[in-house]
């Protein structure tokens, strides 16, 4: 049974120890796998008022793009000094154009990226006045891909893995790149290649990430894909056991209102948020987190460092109209935050 107070080791964590993380993860070798998405910014201001109807009329001031989704994984993962080869599916549209243009601006690999005629490229237009977004325009078709691009995807892992990757990162976002068939590969592949496997499932097809090393999602999508209601401590606790057994993963990574907790082996860990609340809604944190995570991961670190790094990145955030971009100087900068590193003093390591 999973315990709550796990033994600790007797050495505290440090500012050197982190250091020394973020000093070898450049050059890591990461293949990602997962939904790509493009982020689009409009800047607006009112005009006037309409003639036609009592609303306002807006003016564009400017426009801007950025990577979404796996796509912006794959940005962060570059912009902390590591190597990216991508592997998904855009439409074959301007959409998926420019996406395309701020990934290999980025030097990421895109010589998997495919390019779709039967399904649009995922835009998420954001309007904004002065900082503040107003509303927010999907565009995506959320079905499953057919299985003929799945197998090229599966083909394109086959092609990766022997490139000297370090980790594969699988990013689900519920728009259709991560079927069953896919994880079912993509886990017997880094199996086979002794290749680290991180995943970050949505809910449509989180049961089926199966045989990865280490999982990160929120506790809401955890309880929507399995069902299971948590009404005190204990039920959280069981959620977690439950999940860490059905998926048989090393490491699981849930994150809550109050920070993250991890299930590994015997061991129930929670490590808090070093910032309030509010900044968790940052756009693209998800990302951004998970690329630091992953990085520290293929660095050597274990799993309560590289959750406690995703926090620090987690720390750096701000809300404003535009995806989050970590570079290795915003969390050096954090590490000698004295708020960020009095909570980081504050938690033990577990072994």
């Amino acid at each position: 049974m999973v315990q709550s107070a796990p033994s600790l080791s007797s050495t505290p964590i440090s500012r050197d120890r982190f250091s020394d993380i973020l000093a070898s993860i450049t050059g890591k070798k990461v293949l990602v796998i997962g939904d790509l998405m493009l982020d689009h910014y409009v800047e607006t201001r009112v005009k006037r008022l309409s003639r036609e109807h009592l609303i306002p009329v807006h003016e564009i001031i400017d426009e801007r793009y950025f990577g979404g989704g796996a796509a912006n994984l794959a940005v962060n993962i570059v912009s902390l000094g590591g190597n990216v080869s991508l592997a998904g599916v855009v439409g074959d549209d301007s959409e998926g154009r420019i996406l395309q243009s701020i990934l290999e601006a980025r030097s990421i690999d895109t010589k998997h990226v495919i390019a779709s005629r039967t399904r649009p490229t995922p835009l998420k237009s954001r309007y904004h006045i002065a900082g503040s977004i107003y509303f927010r325009i999907d565009r995506e078709v959320r079905d499953d891909i057919d299985r003929d691009t799945t197998s090229l995807l599966i083909d394109a892992v086959e092609d990766s893995v022997d490139d000297g990757i370090n980790c594969i990162c699988v990013s689900d976002y519920d728009k259709g790149a991560v079927t069953p068939l896919l994880l079912k590969n993509i886990a017997r592949i880094a199996r086979e290649k002794g290749i680290m496997l991180i995943g970050q499932p949505k809910v449509k097809h989180y049961k089926d990430f199966i045989g990865f090393d280490y999982l990160r999602s929120t506790l809401v999508e955890a309880v929507k894909a399995t069902g299971i209601r948590i009404m005190n401590e204990s039920s959280f606790h069981n959620l977690g056991v439950h999940l860490l057994s059905s998926l048989n993963c090393k490491a699981l990574v849930l994150s809550r209102g109050k920070g993250l907790t991890i299930f590994k082996g015997n061991s129930m860990i929670n490590i808090p948020f070093f910032v309030q609340k509010e900044y968790m809604s940052a756009i693209g944190i998800r990302d951004a987190t998970m690329a630091i995570f992953a990085l520290a991961l293929a660095s050597n670190a274990d799993v309560v460092e590289a959750s406690i790094l995703s926090n620090v990145v987690a720390a750096t955030a701000t809300i404003k109209p535009e995806t989050m971009v970590v570079s290795l100087k915003d969390i050096e900068a954090s590490l000698y935050n004295k708020e960020i590193e009095e909570g980081i003093s504050q938690v033990p390591l577990y072994r």
